[in-house]
């Protein structure tokens, strides 16, 4: 979503590729101007994992974009700089795209893989990547206050001077029945963690969840507390992660509130609705995200809905974690060739999206003009 643990400053110190993930060699010259990313074109089937990869669930998410991009106007912008920019930083230059995807039939790896080898031209950004994980926290939580729940999820207020106020403000109260509450959570560290993921799952007593998604922000300086942690000796420089974050603060009470206080963006949430368990909340393209195939990107450099191959490494185990994956988030502390991949919600998708800050490669597929027979 917009808002990340994780700052570029810190994680670059783990973006050392050696020994990890190794691009193959260039096939033609680079493409790049002034301010733009540099691209090498590459083979599809040089990447690494792609005939192996499941590449049908990448199509799967790809068309749900599509379908977004569908209704929009053609000049609408969709991101991307210089080359990326002229090729596919406008809905309309994913007319062709779009329709071979829904065309593809039967849909299996195989047919994805032919679709894609059709359709697009893959190239390397020739930069280090970072790679971080994203997902939907689960804390219990009610929907009115009630004896252990006092902390408010607020929604975007109807004033626009109170939607602006700093986190200390709202934090001491400035946004009391003046703002609709999403729903209260036992503490406010909780409340914060939801807020950096950009959305979750609160779960009520009555055994329902309540699914939860970004509702705009405050506009106030975005600060990432893991780098104040380090900066404070709280944490080690390499032990920087959603649950040591989350275990020092609950640890840490009488110290939690000035530390939090120092990211003074608040991120304002709302309800979803019904959505079904394995789809996430909407990102930036405004579609569900689907686990371990929708990416948050840095919209300067990649256009939404772009299929972006990642060849990284699974922090938990280091396994090569290499697949499709399609571009339909945006985050705020995402630069050039940095990227954070939706590992859904729950435990699970915690445990590794909340320790993945990875080196690696971003391989990005840019749509052909005309497809190739």
């Amino acid at each position: 979503m917009w808002h990340r643990i994780f700052d570029a400053a810190l994680a670059l110190a783990a973006a050392a590729l050696a020994g990890c993930v190794q691009p193959p060699p260039p096939v033609q010259t680079t493409i790049s101007g002034a301010g733009e990313p540099s691209l090498t074109p590459v083979s599809l089937t040089a990447l690494p994992g792609w005939s192996t990869d499941d590449t049908a669930e990448a199509l799967i998410a790809f068309i749900r974009g599509c379908r977004a991009i569908e209704v929009m106007p053609p000049d609408q912008a969709l991101g991307g700089n210089g080359f990326v920019q002229q090729t596919a930083g406008q809905a309309g230059q994913w007319q062709n795209a779009c329709a071979g995807a829904e065309a593809v039939s039967p849909l299996n790896d195989a047919t994805a893989q032919a679709f894609f080898a059709a359709n697009f031209n893959a190239y390397q950004l020739d930069q280090p990547a970072r790679i971080t994980g994203y997902f939907e926290p689960e804390y219990p939580g009610t929907k009115n206050p009630a004896p252990g729940f006092h902390v408010p999820l607020y929604a975007r207020p109807a004033d626009p001077d109170l939607a602006k106020l700093p986190r200390a403000a709202i934090d001491d109260g400035a946004l009391y029945r003046k703002a609709p509450v999403t729903a209260y959570l036992a503490s406010p560290v909780a409340a914060f963690m939801l807020q950096i993921q950009g959305a979750g799952r609160v779960l009520l007593p009555n055994g329902e969840v309540l699914r939860v998604g970004l509702d705009g922000q405050n506009g106030q300086p975005y600060t990432p507390i893991g780098r104040i942690l380090v900066a404070d000796g709280d944490l080690a420089p390499g032990d920087v992660s959603f649950q040591t974050i989350e275990a020092w603060l609950e640890s840490n009470p009488g110290q939690a509130t000035s530390i939090m206080e120092q990211n003074a963006r608040y991120v304002y949430l709302r309800p979803l609705g019904a959505l079904p368990d394995d789809e996430g909340a909407p990102g930036a393209l405004g579609v569900p995200q689907t686990a371990g195939r929708s990416l948050a990107i840095d919209r300067s450099t990649i256009a939404l809905n772009t299929p972006v191959f990642i060849a990284t490494t699974d922090p938990t185990t280091n396994a090569p974690l290499d697949r499709l994956t399609i571009a339909q988030d945006t985050a705020g502390g995402l630069r050039g060739a940095a990227a954070e991949l939706f590992f859904g919600g729950g435990p699970e998708a915690e445990a590794v999206a909340g320790r993945m800050q990875q080196p690696g490669i971003l391989y990005i597929l840019l749509p052909r003009a005309t497809p190739t027979s």
